[in-house]
C-alpha cells in the first residue's frame, strides 16, 4: 500500500516547496514551509509489511538508460525483478512536468516510489519535502565511501545537509581532439603538449586563431560556439542565488560572454548548433579540431559519429584527450526515493546495488563503458588495462578522467540553475551576434531574472 502524504503537502504550490535551494522559498512563507515539512512526514510502514509487500515499485525516468542499468540490480537480486515497474516518460522535455503532477497525487496507483534526476534540476527535488534522505533507505556512510565527492554535493539538501540521491555514474569532462590535426597544426599530438596550448582561455583563443590561419580557413577548433558552455558553467565561483535570496552574476560569466563573442566574431568555430546534423557529422571530417566532452560523450557522441568502427575507418583511432582550459563535468543521473515511497528497503537495495556495490559497478563499467561513480571500480579496471582505448590511439581514458572527476567543484550549483542559464543564453546570443552591446545584454539578463523570480534581490 502506498504511503500517503498529508494534504498539507499538497496545499503548497510545487514551486514553493521545490525551489528552496540556494536561499529562500518562492511564494510560501518560511513558517508555512516549516509547518508543511513537519506535517507532511510520511508514517513508516512496519519492516515486516515492507518485506512482504508484492506491490509494484514504480521507478520513473525519461529514457531507457536506467532501465538497462537496472538489469544489474535484478541479476544480483532476482527477487526484485517482478516488483520493479519502470516507467519511461520518453521525453526529457516533459519529464519534470509529469513528475511534478504525480508527486501531488500520492494515492495514485502509479505514484513514483523512485525518480531519476538530472544535474540541471536535481536540486529542485532534493531541496524539497518530496524526497527522502538516503539514510531512510538504509544507505550508510560506508556505502558512499567510493563515490566522487561532487556527486554527493549535488544531491545534498541544502536546507539540512541530508543526502537525497545517489548516482551510479560520474561525468567529468575533457577536451577530445584529433591527433593528426594536432600534429599538423600544433606540432605535436601528445596530450601534454596539446594541453599546454589549451591551458587557459586566452591561450585557447590564440590556438583557435592559429588553427584557422594555418589550415587556410579549412579547420576550426570547435564546431559550435555552444561547445564551451559546460566548461564555463562548471567553473563559476558563486551560485546564482545565495542563502539570502540575492542574485549575482560573477566574473566567470562575464568572461564566458567575451569568449563566446570572440569565437563568433572572429569566425573561430563553424557556428553549428549542438546536436544538429551538421554538428554530429563533424567527428567524421577533417574540419573540426576537437570537442569539449565527458565520459558518455566520448563513447556515444564522438565515437558514434567518427565514421568507422575500427582503426583505419573514418577517424577511429585518431583521437586523444587532455583537460583543456579548466576541469568540468557534464550531466549524470541520480536516483532518489520519494516521500511516499512504498518500500524504502527496496529503494535501498536498488541504490546500494547500482550505485555503491564495487563488484557490480566494475562489471557494469566494463560491459557498458559507463564511467561509474566508484573510485575503486575504476582503479581496478585501469590497473587491468581496461582503460586503454584503441579509439584514442591506446590512451587510457580512465586514467585521464579519474583526476578530473576528483577535481570537479559544484559549490556554485543551486536550484535556479536551469532556468537562469536559459535566460543567460538568450542574452549571450544577442551580444555575440551584435544585436546588443555587452552592458545592455547583462542588464536585460538581470531584468529577465527579476521578472522570472520576483522574490529575489537582483544585484
Amino acid at each position: 500500500m502506498k504511503k500517503k502524504l498529508l494534504s498539507a503537502l499538497l496545499s503548497v504550490a510545487m514551486v514553493a516547496t521545490l525551489l528552496v535551494g540556494c536561499g529562500g522559498t518562492e511564494e510560501a512563507p518560511a513558517e508555512e514551509a516549516a509547518a508543511t515539512t513537519e506535517e507532511a512526514a510520511p508514517e513508516e510502514a512496519p519492516a515486516e509489511e515492507a518485506a512482504a509487500s508484492t506491490d509494484k515499485f514504480y521507478i520513473y525516468s525519461w529514457n531507457t538508460e536506467l532501465q538497462e542499468r537496472l538489469n544489474y540490480v535484478i541479476e544480483a537480486h532476482p527477487e526484485v525483478g517482478e516488483r520493479i515497474e519502470y516507467v519511461n516518460v520518453g521525453d526529457s522535455a516533459i519529464y519534470q512536468e509529469k513528475i511534478d503532477a504525480l508527486l501531488q497525487t500520492p494515492d495514485a496507483e502509479d505514484y513514483p516510489d523512485m525518480i531519476a534526476f538530472e544535474a540541471g534540476y536535481i536540486m529542485k527535488y532534493t531541496n524539497s519535502d518530496y524526497t527522502l534522505p538516503v539514510t531512510d533507505c538504509g544507505i550508510t556512510d560506508a556505502d558512499l565511501a567510493e563515490m566522487y565527492p561532487y556527486t554527493l554535493t549535488i544531491a545534498t539538501d541544502q536546507r539540512d545537509g541530508s543526502l537525497k540521491g545517489v548516482s551510479w555514474q560520474s561525468c567529468p569532462g575533457s577536451f577530445i581532439y584529433r591527433r593528426s590535426l594536432a600534429e599538423k597544426y600544433l606540432g605535436s599530438q601528445e596530450p601534454e603538449a596539446v594541453q599546454e596550448q589549451l591551458k587557459d582561455w586566452d591561450t585557447f583563443l590564440e590556438t583557435a586563431r592559429k588553427i584557422k590561419t594555418d589550415s587556410n580557413d579549412t579547420v576550426r577548433i570547435l564546431s559550435s560556439n555552444g561547445d564551451v558552455v559546460n566548461t564555463f558553467m562548471s567553473n563559476k565561483t558563486t551560485p546564482w542565488v545565495d542563502a539570502n535570496g540575492v542574485f549575482t552574476m560573477d566574473q566567470s560569466m562575464l568572461d564566458y560572454m567575451d569568449v563566446v563573442a570572440a569565437l563568433e566574431q572572429e569566425d573561430l568555430t563553424w557556428k553549428t548548433s549542438q546536436w544538429s546534423e551538421e554538428w554530429n557529422a563533424g567527428p567524421s571530417t577533417d574540419s573540426v579540431f576537437g570537442y569539449f566532452g565527458c565520459t558518455w560523450f566520448l563513447h556515444w557522441t564522438i565515437k558514434a559519429n567518427c565514421g568507422g568502427e575500427a582503426v583505419g575507418e573514418g577517424t577511429y583511432g585518431d583521437w586523444a584527450m587532455c583537460q583543456g582550459p579548466a576541469p568540468f563535468y557534464w550531466g549524470g543521473t541520480w536516483l532518489g526515493a520519494t516521500a511516499g515511497c512504498s518500500d524504502t528497503a527496496l529503494a535501498g537495495t536498488i541504490m546500494r546495488a547500482l550505485c555503491c556495490d564495487t563488484e557490480i559497478m566494475t562489471k557494469m563499467s566494463e560491459e557498458t563503458l559507463d564511467y561509474v561513480n566508484n573510485k575503486a571500480a575504476m582503479q581496478t579496471l585501469s590497473d587491468a588495462g581496461k582503460g586503454a582505448y584503441e579509439f584514442l590511439g591506446g590512451q587510457d581514458f580512465i586514467a585521464v578522467f579519474s583526476p578530473l572527476a576528483a577535481d570537479v567543484d559544484v559549490s556554485w550549483m543551486c536550484a535556479y540553475d536551469q532556468k537562469v542559464n536559459e535566460l543567460l543564453d538568450t542574452q549571450v546570443t544577442a551580444y555575440t551576434t551584435g544585436e546588443k552591446d555587452k552592458d545592455t545584454a547583462v542588464a536585460d539578463f538581470k531584468a529577465a531574472v527579476a521578472e522570472a523570480y520576483p522574490n529575489l534581490t537582483v544585484e
